[in-house]
């Protein structure tokens, strides 16, 4: 008779009380997007979850909640780059319970991570907002500068496209030069992306010696996305604007 030897799977890591304290701090200093805190994070044991906050009336004013849960996305951004300065590699999943529709994220600890100079400095940038700098076209910009802030915000569903002044957002209007954050569809899964994509491109860009200040009111409206789209010879649904600046005109 042969005996196997199952190998215990490790236990998973339950943050603690300091560790919450880190993920919070990250994830309130994340772009608001105009309208507050629309979200709230509960830390337990060893999952992190971040939660839409519905039915505020401060918060109807865009259109579908769009705004909120961009926002959720940036505040998620900000708890995963957290927990790698910590010194952990995370898993997260979305929207993952149909029996909790204000749930839109959770985030567990999967192993340990030796933090980066990359983690560092993108960590110290989510505390580091600056002032809006000279506004800069994305093509003045060095190749190895762009490649880098494009690199980090792309993900599966989104992708980031450099945009010159002068696209037609409306009839009399003109889009800012800056980074369109574009997405495969528009659902809330797509919207969500786009706030994590937002954040992370920033931080990216923050480290970089650059300032970064999203344009996202305009594109509540459908009839300014088709009209981006059209312009901007798009596939996808543009989700927002990243309009970059240089700190002092440096």
């Amino acid at each position: 008779m042969t005996s196997t030897t199952l190998l215990a799977r490790p236990a998973p890591h339950a943050w603690s009380g300091q560790e919450r304290g880190v993920l919070v701090r990250a994830a309130m200093h994340s772009f608001p997007c105009g309208v507050g805190s629309p979200w709230t994070l509960q830390v337990r044991g060893h999952r992190a979850e971040l939660s839409e906050r519905f039915g505020a009336s401060s918060w109807t004013h865009d259109g579908v909640g769009r705004d909120r849960v961009i926002a959720c996305g940036a505040a998620l951004a900000g708890v995963v780059v957290a927990a790698r300065m910590l010194g952990w590699l995370t898993e997260t999943e979305l929207l993952g319970d149909p029996a909790r529709p204000e749930l839109v994220a959770g985030v567990a600890a999967t192993g340990r991570h030796r933090p980066t100079s990359a983690d560092v400095r993108r960590f110290q940038a989510i505390f580091d907002r600056g002032e809006p700098g000279v506004p800069v076209d994305p093509a003045e910009l060095s190749e190895e500068v762009l490649a880098e802030v494009l690199r980090t915000g792309t993900m599966a569903g989104v992708r980031l496209v450099p945009l010159s002044a002068g696209a037609t957002g409306q009839r009399k209007q003109t889009l800012e030069a800056g980074l369109l954050v574009v997405t495969t569809s528009d659902g809330r899964r797509d919207q969500l992306l786009a706030g994590t994509a937002m954040q992370e491109a920033s931080l990216a860009a923050r480290t970089l010696g650059l300032t970064v200040a999203p344009s996202i009111s305009p594109f509540q409206f459908r009839e300014f996305r088709q009209r981006v789209v059209r312009a901007c010879r798009l596939g996808g649904s543009p989700q927002l604007l990243l309009r970059l600046g240089r700190d002092g005109g440096a």
